[in-house]
């Protein structure tokens, strides 16, 4: 501006100077009366200079205070439309709440100043909203505004999980902002419970979504590059052409997931578990896959180039047409049921055939109601049991046992007393008896004495015993 003002003063006294002469017609005129005239036309230019400069200023500060003026009137505006906005957030109505959120949306777009306060704000409101796992009282929600999970509908039928009506919108708005004004930091979206949102084409590179749960979520064309998933929940997601360029998916949980065509270039997938996905013509060049469990996955047509695939399970794994130069096998654990390339050698690479332990001989069983066996080994090395038969019916007699004869010792009972009688009770001797040698003990080794020695054996009962109705039935003995 200033050098305007002086580019303006030195053309107007050029022109104040210069320009009489040529404006006014001196002819005729002496002296002082032509010196008159063109004094007068220099004063009327030096007016019409002044009048514009005035003039100029004057736009000018009008200009200004009018736009200065529009300025903070759109500001005003757009600070009540935010508080109106946050004031909705908390709403216990869903209605006002979704106004509250796309009147969010409109101030960020309107406004490339508030695009990322609004942004953090809607993130906010999601991690608060949809915490993962579920708070007491603040649990994730599905589309009417029931508790997350699988809940019964009118007719009996299961609805699959998914997010609240409020939170669907905020990470909707969230995935389709405009990148161009992201100046602050990434998305941070950790540990939400985001189970069957619809993302199709989010632009969620970057973003924090470490142990969020994203279990059958919609992630057609996702933009992931870069993006923190470091244990999150991915099974049975629809990953299908998304870009998970660079990302960091150790130990998630992408089991069942449909991740076919998708971009998988340089992702960390250490420990991750891949059981069941599917990843036919996925690109998985570079990629770190050690300890990842790939059992039953398809990666049929699968770039895995320059893949580090070591300590892998790869169990009933499809890899019919993948490419696998440069690829780490060391330790990788395959089974017969694994496919791999034609011609290609898995062995050379360093993996591990799984042996199938053989099935173990089946246990024998004792039959419920037979004999007990004692034998400890193998059934078959066990001696045969004699099978017990009963004795056929009159082999059990009652025959009288014969009398003992005189100087014999009495047999065990002969000394009770009978009916009638009375128990006698006499002293015993106090000195011990010598032990008799028998007559085939051998002369080498002494003679035991009578507690060592074994103890006579009692003659045997008859059987059945007598019932004492017949006088002339002996007694049991």
């Amino acid at each position: 501006m200033f050098l305007a003002l002086l580019a303006v003063a030195g053309v107007s006294a050029l022109v104040i100077r210069f320009a009489p002469p040529w404006l006014v017609s001196t002819q005729g005129l002496t002296g002082a009366a032509r010196l008159n005239e063109l004094n007068r036309v220099r004063l009327a230019l030096v007016l019409i200079v002044v009048a514009a400069l005035v003039a100029a200023v004057a736009i000018y500060a009008f200009r200004t205070f009018s736009r200065d003026r529009k300025v903070e009137h759109t500001e005003r505006q757009q600070s009540e439309r935010f508080m109106r906005a946050i004031d909705q957030l908390g709403h216990p109505a869903l209605d006002v709440r979704l106004g509250g959120i796309y009147s969010l949306e409109r101030l960020a777009q309107e406004s490339p100043e508030d695009h990322g306060p609004i942004i953090e704000i809607l993130a906010a409101f999601v991690r608060e909203h949809a915490p993962w796992p579920a708070r007491a009282g603040a649990q994730a929600g599905d589309g009417d505004g029931h508790p997350g999970g699988s809940v019964a509908g009118a007719h009996g039928r299961e609805h699959r999980a998914r997010p609240a009506t409020d939170v669907q919108a905020a990470v909707t708005i969230l995935g389709r902002r405009t990148i161009a004004h992201d100046t602050d930091p990434p998305i941070g979206l950790p540990h939400t419970a985001l189970a069957g949102a619809m993302l199709t084409g989010a632009q969620l590179e970057g973003a924090l979504l470490s142990g969020a749960n994203l279990e059958g979520a919609d992630l057609f064309k996702a933009n992931l590059r870069a993006a923190d998933l470091e244990g999150a929940n991915l099974r049975g997601a629809g990953l299908l052409l998304a870009n998970l360029n660079d990302t960091v998916l150790w130990g998630a949980n992408i089991e069942g997931a449909r991740l076919y065509g998708a971009n998988l270039e340089g992702a960390a997938l250490k420990g991750a578990n891949l059981r069941g996905a599917g990843l036919t013509g996925a690109s998985l060049k570079d990629a770190g896959l050690h300890s990842s469990v790939l059992t039953g996955a398809d990666l049929t047509g699968a770039n895995l180039e320059g893949a580090g695939l070591d300590g892998a399970n790869l169990d009933g794994a499809n890899l019919d047409g993948a490419s696998l130069k440069g690829a780490v096998l060391l330790n990788a654990v395959y089974d017969a049921s694994t496919i791999w390339p034609a011609g290609f050698d898995p062995s050379a690479q360093g993996a591990v055939a799984r042996v199938l332990p053989e099935a173990p001989t089946p246990a024998y069983h004792e039959p419920r109601n037979g004999p007990r066996r004692t034998h400890v080994g193998w059934p078959h090395e066990a001696e045969p049991q004699p099978r017990y038969e009963p004795e056929p019916p009159g082999a059990w007699t009652s025959e009288p046992e014969p009398e003992p004869e005189s100087g014999s010792e009495p047999e065990l009972g002969q000394n009770e007393p009978q009916a009638g009688e009375a128990w006698t009770s006499e002293p015993e001797p106090d000195y011990e008896l010598e032990p008799q040698r028998p007559a085939d003990w051998p002369e080498d080794e002494p003679a035991t004495s009578s507690h060592e020695s074994e103890p006579a054996p009692e003659p045997p009962l008859r059987w059945p015993p007598p019932s004492g109705d017949d006088p002339d039935e002996p007694r049991a003995q």
